[in-house]
């Protein structure tokens, strides 16, 4: 009865204690091998004592034609051929060299011999002199010992089960092979899968299942099992290195990258670790790192030391000291806690200049100045005057004050003007008249931590020090209090700011550009404006004129926003009607553009037809010229006319323009171009009719 054939996956099928060499086994496998080369149609897997993953093996190497009883065994590489295969197994050879070593003594004393293959069984180095069939001539090193090329061997099957194996005498394949003990073990990679065997090879005794042998077998398969282990742990070991170190030289790269400083430190204040940033603002030399204590840049009163001994992670602002020169920093503090002490570890601390920070809080919060001058639309004269002025004025750096009415387009001035002397600085706005009063004090020049009730632990920069190195527009300056226009005051004659609970000032250079709708002068003379804060922003002044005084202009407005709504929503640009003009030219805009873009948005999103017509215009803009809001009027119903005899001519005219409505979808402006009737006349029809209509 055959033995079922062995499948790879079991990897089980090889073990130390399972095939246990007794006298019995070994003449028995013995004659089976004898059957095997003589009988051509024998099965070895009929030998019970015959281990089936290598009667298997004896059955390939027939079938494949493989003479058994050759006496040059192998294959030997190409010398190109093998520098390649060295080259791929170089990190392999270097850490296997050193464990070979170690028993090279031994190896030579004893008559064994120790060899390296790689998983396609070519032989890297070896030490000691067993296997008989190598020369100086012909040295082992180099050549292919597959199941192809030598038939059964213990590092063939090793390669193949994925299991250490050791094949007595008999039997390997090759009768070359038939007075050797070779024990193998698979080095297995960081995937699992076999990189390597090792082989410990031994002259058989002539009475190999004596006890004493059995356990010096036994051993040497364990001893070639550990060193393989032993190269599997230095390989993991290095990979880990070398991930560890590609890591840290990524790291280390981003770091020099990054253009804020990053340092470590830890419980003492001990700088153990600094980006090339960091060095720069501590003025460090690399060789410095690990010597130097961050106290040394520190001010007395400095909280940075207090906070990491406490394990917080905040966010404050503190004075660094370089070469006898104080500068603000914003430092983050990130403590890391040892989980088992709970006690500091280290702490990561992100440094950046206080004016760098102030600039990327200002950006995130959308403080960017979006309009330049060729954004703003107008070509009336007097509107042209003023456009000219600013232009002129934003060549300075002095303060601008810029009067005029709501709506008519202070801001975009503001911006523009800020364009044009210094894009790439902050531009902050402040309404003062839309922050309360008592808020208005800290969202001008900040706060420390702590300083108040619900303040922020880290603090907070004012607008003045997000200004700083560009433009603080103050619009509606004519509602701040009058007991901050003093302290204002001081900021713009001093250029030095202190926050609210802070105990030194800080230096700042920005330029304001005021804006006021109300007359400052008369405000001045009732004492509700301070005079010397007038005359230091109205150093420049600029009159932006109401649009009901920009001839011409209202039309170009009105066109540029029908343009932008219509692409907005993704409709047809309709046109402007003659008459709606004419009420353009008359209104009198009391929220000036402001009011004209949100009437042409109504316009575009309620009108159907391709004009604007006054129907489709906001009711308070209807209401000036006398027209009533548009009724509802259902134009789909047909209108039902039953005449009993002659017609009245109040029939027929209610008739007329009730058909009118209809073919005109409810406008009766439409409709009363259909009719040949007036605009008033058709309204005050609908009226007296009671026609309702859209």
């Amino acid at each position: 009865m055959k033995t079922k054939q062995p499948s790879p996956a079991n990897k089980g099928t090889f073990g130390i204690e399972k095939y246990v060499m007794t006298q019995e086994r070994w003449k028995a496998i013995q004659e089976s091998k004898k059957r095997f080369l003589e009988d051509k149609n024998y099965d070895p897997r009929d030998c019970s004592y015959m281990n089936p993953c290598v009667a298997t093996s004896l059955l390939r190497c027939r079938k494949m034609g493989l003479n058994p009883y050759q006496s040059f065994l192998g294959h030997r590489l190409k010398p190109d051929e093998f520098s390649i295969v060295l080259e791929e197994n170089r990190l392999l050879i270097d850490i296997t060299k050193p464990l070979v070593n170690t028993f090279k003594n031994l190896a030579i004393s004893t008559g064994y011999g120790l060899y390296l293959t790689n998983n396609k069984g070519v032989f890297l180095l070896h030490e000691g002199e067993c296997l008989s069939m190598q020369t100086d001539d012909n040295p082992l090193v180099g050549m292919l010992w597959d199941e192809k090329t030598v038939g059964t061997t213990a590092h063939s099957l090793s390669i193949l089960y994925q299991h250490p194996v050791q094949l007595i005498g008999a039997e390997n394949y090759s009768q070359a092979l038939k007075n050797v003990v070779a024990s193998a073990a698979p080095i297995l990679g960081y995937d699992g899968k076999v990189i390597a065997t090792l082989v410990l090879a031994q002259v058989m005794i002539d009475e190999p299942w004596k006890d004493n042998y059995q356990k010096l077998c036994s051993n040497t398969l364990g001893l070639i099992t550990a060193i393989s282990t032993a190269v599997e742990s230095q390989l993991k070991l290095q990979k880990s290195f070398s991930t560890l170190k590609m890591a840290n030289e990524t790291l280390e790269a981003t770091l020099a990258l990054i253009d804020e400083g990053i340092i470590t430190i830890d419980r003492r204040g001990t700088i153990m670790y600094s980006n090339e940033e960091g060095r720069r603002i501590f003025k460090l030399k690399p060789d410095q790192v690990g010597q130097k204590c961050i106290r040394e840049f520190l001010r007395d009163d400095s909280r940075v030391m207090a906070l990491v001994e406490k394990g917080e992670s905040v966010t404050i602002e503190e004075t660094i000291n370089r070469d006898q020169e104080d500068e603000r920093y914003i430092i983050n503090i990130q403590s890391i806690m040892d989980k088992d002490t709970l006690e500091l570890d280290v702490a990561l601390l992100t440094i950046n200049p206080a004016g760098k920070v102030n600039v990327i809080t200002t950006n995130r919060a959308g403080a960017v100045a979006r309009f330049f001058f060729r954004d703003i639309i107008g070509k009336s004269d007097v509107f042209n005057k003023a456009l000219i002025k600013a232009q002129f004025y934003a060549k300075t750096s002095e303060n601008i004050l810029l009067i005029g009415e709501s709506g008519t387009g202070k801001e975009l001035f503001a911006q523009a003007i800020h364009n044009q002397y210094n894009a790439s600085g902050p531009f902050i706005a402040v309404n003062c008249a839309a922050l309360p009063r008592e808020l208005v004090e800290s969202e001008l020049f900040g706060y420390e931590g702590g300083s108040f009730t619900g303040a922020d632990r880290s603090g907070r920069p004012g607008k003045i020090e997000l200004a700083e190195g560009g433009t603080l527009f103050l619009d509606e300056i004519g509602d701040m209090p009058l007991e901050l226009q003093g302290v204002l005051l001081r900021v713009l004659e001093d250029k030095h700011v202190m926050r609210i609970g802070g105990k030194q000032y800080k230096k700042v250079n920005f330029r304001v550009i005021a804006a006021t709708n109300q007359n400052l002068r008369k405000m001045v003379k009732e004492k509700l404006f301070r005079e010397d804060l007038y005359y230091r922003l109205s150093v420049l002044a600029i009159s932006i004129p109401p649009l009901r005084e920009r001839n011409g202009d209202s039309e170009i407005l009105a066109n540029y926003f029908i343009k932008k709504y219509s692409k907005r929503m993704g409709k047809k640009t309709p046109n402007i009607s003659l008459t709606v003009l004419e009420m353009f030219r008359k209104y009198e805009w009391p929220g000036n553009v402001r009011e004209l873009e949100n009437a042409m948005a109504y316009a575009v999103i309620n009108g159907r037809l391709d004009f604007i017509e006054p129907a489709d215009l906001p009711e308070d803009i209807l209401l000036k010229f006398d027209f009533e809001p548009p009724v509802e009027f259902n134009y789909n119903k047909n209108i039902d006319v039953k005449m009993d005899g002659f017609p009245s001519l109040t029939t027929i005219e209610k008739n007329a323009i009730s058909q009118a409505l209809s073919k005109a979808e409810g406008n009766a402006i439409l409709a009363a171009c259909l009719l040949g009737i007036s605009k008033s006349t058709i309204y005050r029809k609908l009226k007296e009719y009671g026609i309702r209509h859209k």
